[in-house]
């Protein structure tokens, strides 16, 4: 069964909710939507458990992998220099001026700076889609035009997804929505030029995104390593979802 789209209609919304990233989003909401409404469940048993009163502590099943001598891997090339990065929402004007603002990473934010009604989801992913293609421009009302100074220099765009935690009730499979995070990275991934895979590169076309988010990692005092606290949803032993190349 299909994904059902029940939003009203948005400028431009075929061009990033074409049947190859709806297919996508529904292998992901299949593959893994049943783990992901069972760690909600599992977290909020031990929140009631810490507000009656347990310490909370690392997990027994866990403790080989902390106690292991073994590091994340490294950060991609270009997203090696962040040392000035910028964070906003995804409108059309700011995303330009984000752009152009010489920054070394532009985080575009599809959630805390984005309010998530059906047309500014949508509108963001077709603001990406054109920004990581170098074609996106705007003209206000007032005749006002923006558009990129420097195409062939631009920030790293690294999305930033909206949370695991909430649904996106304008897509539904078999009667229940999907989740808003992968509706969110799984149109960007789709969307992105062939051949593109994890970083907008300063000097190359087309311009790349990164959609992954990876796990904040922890040092322990004087061993050397790091260690995560939680695993990348796709490093579950299970086949991730195919699609388009990302």
């Amino acid at each position: 069964m299909p994904i059902e789209v029940s939003g009203p209609p948005v400028d431009r919304s075929d061009e990033v909710l074409t049947p190859e990233a709806l297919a996508f989003l529904a292998d992901l909401q299949r593959l893994f939507g049943a783990r992901r409404d069972e760690l909600l469940a599992t977290r909020r048993t031990r929140r009631d458990r810490i507000a009656a009163g347990e310490r909370p502590d690392f997990l027994e099943a866990t403790e080989e992998i902390r106690v292991g001598d073994w590091r994340v891997a490294p950060a991609a090339r270009d997203l090696i220099d962040r040392r000035v990065e910028i964070t906003g929402p995804t409108s059309r004007k700011m995303a330009i001026n984000a752009l152009n603002s010489g920054a070394r990473v532009w985080l575009a934010d599809l959630e805390d700076a984005n309010t998530p009604h059906w047309r500014n989801v949508v509108e963001g992913q077709v603001n990406l889609y054109d920004a990581v293609r170098r074609t996106i421009a705007y003209t206000s009302p007032d005749g006002k035009g923006y558009s990129l100074r420097d195409p062939d220099h631009l920030p790293v765009i690294v999305p930033r997804p909206r949370g695991w935690h909430l649904d996106e009730a304008h897509l539904t499979l078999t009667g229940r929505p999907l989740v808003a995070g992968w509706s969110t990275s799984g149109c960007t991934s789709s969307t992105t030029p062939p051949g593109s895979s994890h970083a907008v590169p300063r000097t190359r076309t087309p311009a790349r995104t990164s959609t992954c988010r990876r796990p904040r990692a922890t040092s322990r005092p004087g061993s050397g390593t790091t260690s995560s606290p939680t695993p990348r949803p796709h490093s579950a032993s299970r086949t991730a979802p195919s699609g388009p190349p990302c």
